[in-house]
């Protein structure tokens, strides 16, 4: 047999030098359950504005990328701390959160708003009185909806007024057929179902729950502040593509607003 020429050779570790300096390694990222427009599920790839953010920044970061789907996003927190994934994406700064993770610089923004069957007797209730007059909520499983939020949902009377479901097309049915009063979901992705799933009368509530920067927060049990300035000098160099993305999934959508 005979052996390849000597150019094919150098051709070859070439190549293999180019993956290996173009993918540093492979980031595991920790994904919850489907939340449209951020993150779809189909049958052969993920999309929606969250995974080509991901997909975008960690390539121009210098890392490949590899998508492991958890049962909720509390479970993606969960494997967060153990290490056992690297990133999730799509998230709030708390710091409880901040213990066991990095946090990198914003690459977008999330207002989390109330979706509900309008009644003009509570239209200009704020969450504690809506709470004080025993309304009650449906909310993502892991989800931080802000310090008033967290401060409320923590007192023992108003615990039984919170239910936790971790997907979203579960929630909004859950509001549709009346078992809550509230959902609270962010304005993009709540209108955005709403219109998909031909839900009429469903509508937003004036208060605003949290309005606030959305981060990617790394592992610090997997990664170090190296993969953390890498990720967000991504981000910041990668601003008008960050923008691109998210535009196609939401400016031929006016229904949606301007959440993002």
């Amino acid at each position: 047999m005979s052996m390849p020429p000597i150019k094919y050779i150098f051709i070859l570790f070439a190549l293999i030098a180019q993956v290996s300096i173009a993918c540093e390694r492979t980031m595991k990222i920790g994904l919850g359950q489907p939340w449209p427009p951020f993150y779809f599920e189909g049958e052969q790839t993920l999309s929606g504005i969250d995974i080509e953010v991901t997909r975008l920044i960690l390539n121009k970061a210098g890392f490949c990328s590899e998508f492991v789907v958890l049962p909720s996003s509390i479970r993606g927190l969960v494997e967060l701390k153990k290490g056992h994934v690297d990133l999730v994406p799509a998230a709030s700064f708390s710091h409880q959160r901040a213990q066991y993770s990095y946090f990198s610089i914003p690459y977008r923004r999330e207002r989390m708003r109330l979706f509900w069957y309008e009644d003009a007797k509570l239209f200009n209730h704020n969450l504690q009185s809506l709470m004080s007059l025993r309304q009650t909520f449906v909310v993502n499983n892991g989800g931080y909806y802000g310090k008033e939020f967290e401060s409320l949902s923590s007192q023992e009377q108003f615990k039984e007024l919170i239910v936790r479901v971790p997907m979203i097309k579960q929630r909004l049915y859950m509001l549709k057929a009346k078992r809550v009063d509230f959902m609270i979901d962010d304005e993009t992705s709540g209108l955005y179902l709403i219109k998909q799933e031909k839900i009429a009368g469903v509508t937003l509530h004036p208060h605003v729950v949290h309005d606030n920067p959305i981060h990617f927060m790394l592992s610090r049990k997997s990664l170090s502040h190296l993969e953390l300035k890498k990720i967000n000098i991504a981000i910041s160099n990668n601003q008008a593509a960050i923008k691109q993305i998210i535009e196609s999934y939401t400016q031929s959508r006016p229904f949606l607003g301007n959440s993002t």
